[in-house]
């Protein structure tokens, strides 16, 4: 095993360094304020006609150094900068550039360059710090044009720069909009992603639930009726004189019953994942199994006309009538069943009725007199399975026979 100096193993998936400033922020905050002091610095040496005096270079070196400084501290940042760092650095940057444009007007192009740059690219969000430039930028214009003996031009020239300032400031607007509606889009794109991550596992979840359920209700029919089947080959070897021929053929059924039951267990999802076949045709299928297993007479009647039904609710009427015929089966022993499946206007109704009228006990005993979550784990897996589908379950004796009734809307 690989061991680092600190002496833990690696991680098997690394995380990557952050990087120092993210891609979105070095598009949204850098690159356009270092696209603009590039052009002035670039753009000031060819401007043509222009003068470079002490005072010319004064300026440029105040304007370009306050905006060099203004990106460095956007670099660092990532975002925009404090006002309270911001207000001295463009400020700055403002008058002097502003000043040069009263003392040579070829370097009006760049000046503006950078007040462009720094508004339109969403760098300066405050109204106060906005009106603090604008009205630093009008009074260093003002003052630069009545030194200079122009003071009709440099009216001209401080309305231009609020002109210029507040359309600047309206696009920057608009920028910083579109911008926070991406970062909602994706916030928005993140949290549905989380809850379709939420929903799959649910429906997983639900779905291992539904496995575990078949399952078992496979298992335990399958496993009460081979239990059912053990009973009578035990009694038939050890009756005098003993039944053999009548044990080989429970010993064969029990086999049958055990194969079965292991056919059903691996298709068990299968099934939940397929059309749940006609429901009258598996509860024929059914009782004729029951019938060839315990020899006891047992008929299956359709009542109406059959229509399809949702796959979960074919599904637990099939399950209640297993459960059905496996307690059939244990405490009813040779008497006569009855399968009901009655197809009614608003619901489907199953009834099994089986063991002698009125009494509720067969050769086994007697029986649940509760068909509640207390009344076995047989019945509270069937009252369990209805409940999932909106239906009803009632169970007890009556005057013809033990009756098991399933009622599901349909």
């Amino acid at each position: 095993m690989v061991v680092t100096t600190e002496g833990k193993p690696p991680s098997a998936h690394p995380v990557p360094p952050r990087p120092f400033l993210p891609r979105a922020d070095l598009w949204q905050h850098v690159l356009p304020r270092g696209l603009g002091l590039a052009l002035v610095l670039v753009g000031l040496p060819f401007s043509d006609g222009l003068v470079w005096s002490a005072t010319t270079w004064v300026l440029v070196v105040l304007m370009s150094g306050a905006w060099a400084l203004w990106c460095a501290a956007g670099y660092r940042a990532g975002s925009p900068v404090p006002e309270a760092l911001a207000v001295p650095i463009l400020g700055v940057a403002m008058i002097s550039g502003n000043l040069l444009i009263t003392l040579e007007p070829k370097a009006m192009l760049a000046t503006a360059i950078v007040g462009m740059a720094a508004v339109s690219s969403g760098a300066i969000p405050s109204t106060l710090l906005s009106a603090a430039l604008l009205a630093a930028g009008s009074l260093a214009l003002a003052i630069g044009g009545i030194v200079a003996g122009l003071p009709g031009q440099a009216w001209a020239r401080v309305a231009a720069w609020i002109a210029a300032l507040l359309a600047c400031q309206l696009a920057g607007a608009t920028r910083r909009s579109i911008g926070t509606q991406h970062a909602q889009a994706e916030e928005l794109l993140v949290q549905t992603r989380r809850v379709h991550q939420e929903e799959q596992r649910a429906a997983a979840l639900a779905e291992r639930t539904r496995v575990a359920r078949e399952i078992h209700d496979v298992l335990a029919q399958s496993l009460g009726a081979l239990a059912v089947q053990l009973d009578v080959t035990d009694s038939l070897l050890t009756a005098d004189p003993p039944r053999t021929e009548e044990a080989v053929e429970r010993v064969q059924n029990a086999r049958r019953i055990a194969v079965d039951g292991l056919t059903e267990t691996r298709r068990a999802i299968a099934v939940l994942r397929a059309d749940t076949p006609p429901l009258p045709e598996a509860l024929t299928a059914l009782v004729h199994d029951h019938r060839t297993a315990s020899g006891a007479p047992a008929t299956f009647t359709p009542v109406g006309t059959p229509r399809a039904l949702e796959p979960d609710v074919g599904l637990a009427l099939l399950r209640v009538a297993q459960e059905s015929l496996v307690n059939a089966a244990k405490h009813a022993r040779g008497q006569e069943l009855t399968a009901t499946l009655y197809y009614e206007e608003d619901q489907v109704r199953l009834t099994v009725l089986s063991g002698p009228a009125g009494s509720g006990v067969g050769e086994a005993g007697p029986r649940p007199r509760v068909a509640g979550m207390d009344g076995g784990y047989g019945l509270a897996g069937m009252r369990e399975r209805l409940l999932l589908v909106g239906g009803d379950l009632t169970v007890g004796p009556t005057l013809e026979g033990w009756r098991v009734q399933a009622e599901v809307p349909a």
